[in-house]
């Protein structure tokens, strides 16, 4: 009867030691999976910023060209034969800053959010990179259009204090990109402020 009782005790045994061998082996795979996906993603931040930041720099080259052509300055006399040539080029110019946006979408805006932070300082300072040079190149752009919009304002103004009422006036441009606050700093990057121009908070928006 004792050697019975013994024989169930070391069973028991045996049987809590593989259940906690178990436990340690599951952990310790579990903690490997989590530092390969980490690392995993490490790379991917790192590959796709480097990407990021030629298409930025290709994204200023357009924007430096476009305020040399046209919207530093306007004339009015020409404005109406060159304004549809010149809302193509914002449309095209548009185009430029949601195909960048698209290209972060499964990667730096994926793996680059609040309260996430990786071993690596330099991943860390990339993402913090990347969030403040996405919102300054989108908030640039609504920047842009208003600036060209305004332009088209003040040729509309001018034609009707010039009594030139054969004249059409001229449409804005459309867009739904707004300003936003991406890094969630409390400030807008790239965008120009004046005296009379007011954030809400309705303009936290989404990255498009």
């Amino acid at each position: 009867m004792n050697k019975k009782n013994k024989m169930i005790k070391i069973l028991i045994i045996i049987g809590i030691t593989c259940i906690v061998w178990g436990l340690i082996v599951m952990f310790i795979s579990g903690v490997k999976k989590d530092q390969k996906e980490m690392n995993k993603r490490m790379e991917s931040i790192t590959k796709s910023y480097a990407s990021f930041t030629k298409k930025v720099e290709e994204f200023n080259k357009t924007r430096d060209a476009l305020h040399t052509e046209f919207l530093d300055k306007v004339y009015y006399e020409t404005l109406a034969t060159q304004d549809t040539g010149f809302k193509n080029k914002l449309k095209d110019y548009e185009e430029m800053v949601s195909n960048i946006s698209l290209s972060t979408k499964d990667n730096l805006r994926k793996y680059c959010v609040d309260d996430v932070y990786y071993s690596s300082a330099e991943v860390n300072n990339q993402c913090a990179s990347f969030k403040s040079g996405y919102e300054e190149m989108v908030n640039t752009f609504v920047d842009d259009i208003n600036r060209y919009n305004s332009n088209l304002a003040q040729y509309n103004k001018w034609l009707d204090d010039n009594g030139l009422t054969t004249s059409i006036h001229l449409e804005p441009y459309q867009t739904k990109k707004k300003y936003i606050d991406y890094n969630n700093d409390g400030e807008y990057a790239g965008k120009e402020t004046t005296s009379n121009d007011k954030t809400t908070d309705d303009t936290k928006v989404a990255p498009q």
